[in-house]
């Protein structure tokens, strides 16, 4: 019987033994891709935009899971280190175990703070959302609540306050927008931003205000992986890390 996405009686979710149970099998005894970690490759795509030996700052919202379906952990073996923010305790638990070196929170990320309701999907599940459009009759959705900062906020609580963000990674359900708008573009201004999109063609895509978003703020769409788009600054490219390395 499968243990993916599905609730547990509230005892069990609260009980520290069933907790560090849990998060021993899905971290060491899940199965692992060793050609990509992102659900759909993106980290293959996001990967070449950066020289190899260049050790740069991430934020991933909605961080899921250290190793598998994560945009950033090929990064991190690299030598990158940053920010990782899921709404649900359970995720950063394991992003304490295997990704220490990255500074790892719990909460919403949103356009505003405060106490906020989220719908889970189940324990320890992909599709957790603040969005009720979001949520479909196929699964079986509950209302929790928890603390939602602004991205700025967060990153004024870390060590890389004030420092630009080489990558931007938002997984988070269709609430993509309201993280991004929650995030000082002129302070931190992310050489490339991963976000994801509900529609299915380019022509649809241009419409949508998200995509009118990062167009106004000066991203270009480089590449369009499963559900996830891969914009980078439209005056950026890996050539500019070149042009710094000469200059030195």
């Amino acid at each position: 019987m499968s243990l993916n996405n599905r609730h547990f009686p509230k005892f069990l979710e609260d009980s520290t033994l069933f907790r560090k149970l849990f998060l021993l099998r899905k971290l060491f005894f899940s199965k692992r891709k060793s050609s990509h970690y992102s659900q759909f490759a993106e980290d293959v795509s996001i990967t070449r935009l950066f020289p190899r030996n260049y050790k740069g700052l991430f934020v991933d919202v909605g961080c899921f899971h250290p190793i598998k379906h994560n945009n950033t952990y090929a990064l991190y073996k690299r030598g990158w280190r940053g920010i990782n923010v899921d709404i649900d305790q359970i995720k950063i638990d394991g992003f304490n175990l295997l990704r220490r070196r990255d500074t790892n929170y719990v909460g919403a990320v949103s356009n505003h703070n405060g106490e906020v309701e989220y719908y889970s999907a189940g324990f320890y599940s992909l599709v957790n959302t603040l969005e009720k459009d979001f949520v479909t009759s196929d699964k079986d959705y509950r209302l929790k609540k928890t603390t939602a900062k602004r991205l700025d906020q967060f990153i004024a609580d870390s060590p890389y306050r004030n420092r630009e963000i080489d990558l931007l990674s938002v997984d988070v359900e269709s609430h993509d927008l309201e993280v991004l708008k929650s995030l000082d573009f002129e302070r931190y201004r992310p050489k490339v931003v991963v976000c994801e999109t509900q529609t299915d063609c380019l022509d649809d895509l241009n419409k949508t205000e998200l995509f009118r978003f990062l167009d106004e703020h000066g991203y270009t769409l480089v590449n369009w992986c499963g559900l996830s788009l891969i914009f980078r600054l439209r005056n950026w490219s890996i050539d500019s890390f070149h042009s710094i390395s000469d200059a030195a």
